[in-house]
């Protein structure tokens, strides 16, 4: 086709530049200026001119990577599936039992398990259009995720676009998997930073979570980061197993780590347990276990999730790494609720590639039950948890001298109030409202990017500011902007930060209540309670003014959550904080919930159980919330409504044992048409109670997207 050298450099060129402008259209500027169909044809024009003629090789193709401009800031993203984490184990007696429920759930069906390394790496979503990349999210809170797709581009193990293949997928599917550094890449790295006199990394999987929220990614380029694909998700499309997924995933030209495993019996997973147990340093990349999965995706449909965990896969880690070290001393910390927790101060040591200075120490009686000393020689664990722990002590090495330690009963904040101990409770608090240790701690709660998300308000800008008077209490962060000249003083704080700092305090005030609930930092109030808080009470003048009783009464939350919720709201302190919070604009109440409200199914909540016809699930669960309903994931004598597909498992005879309300399908579908017109069904016992329907011969369609 071409006659020259020169020709074909000229036509290479011409296509980089033409694909590069496309790509800053489409990635950055969010517009498709060309159709998918001609942007494909011209890449692979590309990719097969730079095969055929090595010698034009250029780093900065876009067949390589894409150069980009910086960014400022990440678009969060919802999910379409939530990215939900595995429960984890380190025991073979519970990986036992995960396969025996397994087995106990489908006694009249074989059972296939999907065995996989666990990676020790991030977990990334990557959406395709039309066989194209078009987005790439982290995973976040498993609801939404970061849009790092600018970056994801720089990783050369994931295609811009997927392989041609016989399998018939829909224009839309999404691939997860684990992008990972390896070994060789992250020694390179750290030999790198030596020659430059730079501080190392800690360990691969901490640099490639950092790599991947750079915002320039020209630098990320400059770092080699791999991807491991492992799940396929689609619209519309059912799918039949782990192993075949893998399959698919691999044709389409992702990488599959080629170590997965399909068994039929606890002895074969027992085998490759203790097999990687002996060979996994030998990999060249780190793991810290195996994932176990349901292989069949209707076996998975029908077993559903707990909270939220699958209850069709666990996690197996492997043993904690130890080491020993020696306790140089033992320090306190106080927490955002006053309690005060002991931190081990130990010789720095090296465990699971990275160097440990300090271990937590729990309370009192742990150290006590120990018997740990400062002096000693012990044992440092680092396993599944971040922080490390101690789990022992080398008495042989102990000095006959050596004094029992003493748990203090002073805060050790400046103010040094005595602190108290709660009944049924092991850990010792301090009560003082003015103790600068806990304040500190709740404005980094409050500031953290679960709660109000707030840019540049770490924990060190937050001890400058509280040392120097000018953060008192969470409504304070909003008075910043009165301090900017006081601020200006503080050596790294210019023009620029100052300005970031205050728009990042004015942009938190747009967060919705759920984030505001969760970053008051009430005691046992966590990211799922305050999203049921919200749901279920709307606002919070409600939610202060409801007795012990009332709160105990609402779906998940407990006599202890709801005591705690009583107390915080007891405290005038608290009352003038909320005030003064309200005035700085922030939201306290949910925004569609009087919309809610006003609809048919408002406080109606819903399960399903077997395959429907006409919905794939995430579909049905649309359709009910968008009406005020809510879908749940656990039966319950609460329960308004089992929706009942073919092949229903389990739930469907507790539902009638319980007598509860149960539609089939076509039922389902009218309520859903009635209610869309206002108009409430008639759900008397025998149009709800058809127990004869429950196994009329339907076709299955995936309740999965």
């Amino acid at each position: 086709m071409y006659s020259s050298g020169i020709i074909m450099k000229e036509r290479i060129e011409e296509l980089r530049n033409l694909i590069s402008e496309y790509d800053r259209e489409y990635y950055i500027n969010h517009r498709s200026v060309v159709s998918d169909f001609e942007y494909d044809h011209l890449y692979k024009e590309l990719q097969k001119l730079e095969t055929e003629f090595p010698e034009f090789y250029n780093a900065n193709s876009p067949t390589q990577r894409v150069a980009t401009d910086k960014i400022t800031e990440f678009r969060n993203v919802p999910h379409d599936f939530p990215m939900l984490s595995l429960p984890n184990t380190y025991t073979l007696e519970e990986v036992d039992a995960f396969v025996d429920r397994c087995q106990k759930t489908f006694p009249d069906q074989q059972i296939k398990f999907f065995v996989e390394l666990k990676f020790d790496g991030i977990s990334l979503s990557l959406r395709y259009k039309n066989k194209r990349l078009n987005m790439s999210l982290t995973r976040g809170d498993g609801v939404s995720g970061d849009d790092i797709t600018l970056n994801v581009l720089q990783i050369k193990d994931i295609p811009k676009i997927l392989n041609n293949i016989e399998e018939d997928l829909p224009d839309e599917i999404e691939i997860r998997g684990e992008v990972i550094m390896f070994k060789h890449s992250f020694a390179e790295i750290n030999k790198r930073q030596i020659a430059l006199g730079q501080k190392t990394y800690a360990n691969p999987r901490n640099l490639a979570s950092g790599t991947l929220k750079l915002l320039d990614s020209n630098e990320v380029s400059q770092r080699p980061l791999n991807f491991f694909a492992y799940s396929l998700l689609m619209n519309g499309k059912k799918l039949f197993s782990l192993a075949k997924n893998a399959k698919i995933i691999e044709d389409l030209g992702l990488p599959v780590n080629s170590n997965h495993y399909l068994c039929s019996s606890i002895e074969e997973i027992y085998d490759i347990i203790a097999s990687w147990e002996e060979k996994r340093d030998e990999l060249p990349f780190f793991i810290d276990g195996l994932v176990i999965k349901v292989d069949s995706v209707s076996q998975q449909e029908e077993m559903g999730f707990v909270s939220r965990f699958p209850r069709w896969a666990i996690a197996y880690k492997y043993s904690a790494e130890q080491a020993e070290t020696k306790l140089l001393d033992i320090t306190y910390q106080v927490g955002r609720t006053g309690i005060v927790s002991p931190v081990a101060e130990l010789e720095p040591v090296e465990l699971s590639q990275t160097i440990v200075k300090r271990a937590t120490l729990h309370n009192e009686e742990f150290i006590r039950d120990n018997d740990f000393r400062v002096g000693d020689s012990v044992f440092v664990e680092k396993g599944g948890e971040i922080i490390p722990k101690l789990v022992g002590v080398n008495f042989e090495k102990r000095s006959p001298e050596s004094p029992e330690f003493v748990f203090t009963k002073l805060c050790p904040c400046e103010i040094k109030s005595e602190l108290v101990k709660y009944e049924d409770e092991a850990g010792w608090y301090c009560v003082h409202p003015l103790c600068p240790s806990q304040i500190r701690k709740k404005l980094e709660h409050f500031a953290s990017r679960n709660a109000m998300n707030i840019d540049n308000l770490g924990e060190r800008s937050i001890d400058e500011f509280v040392t120097r008077g000018l953060l008192s209490d969470l409504s304070s962060i909003f008075e910043l902007k009165q301090h900017r000249n006081a601020i200006a003083q503080i050596e790294g704080w210019g023009a620029k930060s100052i300005d970031n700092l205050l728009e990042g305090i004015e942009k938190s005030k747009e967060k919705p209540f759920t984030n505001v609930l969760f970053g008051l930092g009430i005691r046992y109030v966590g990211e799922t309670v305050a999203k049921q808080l919200v749901r279920e009470i709307g606002n919070i003048d409600k939610l202060m003014s409801l007795t012990l009783e009332e709160l105990v009464e609402l779906p998940q939350i407990g006599e202890k959550i709801a005591k705690s919720i009583i107390n915080y709201f007891s405290l005038e302190s608290n009352l003038e904080l909320i005030t003064k919070l309200k005035s700085f604009g922030l939201k306290f109440e949910f925004e569609q919930f009087e919309e809610n409200q006003s609809k048919v199914l408002f406080g109606k909540t819903f399960l399903f159980t077997g395959e429907l016809q006409s919905f794939a699930r995430p579909a049905a669960t649309k359709e009910v919330e968008s009406l005020g309903g809510k879908v749940i994931s656990s039966i319950s004598k609460k329960l308004s409504y089992l929706i009942v597909g073919a092949n229903p498992g389990s739930k469907l005879k507790k539902a009638q044992e319980w007598g509860l309300s149960i539609l089939y399908e076509e039922e389902f579908i009218k309520l859903l048409e009635e209610s869309r017109s206002g108009n409430e069904m008639d759900t008397n016992e025998d149009v709800i109670q058809n127990e004869n329907k429950a196994n009329e011969d339907f076709e299955p369609k995936s309740l999965f997207d």
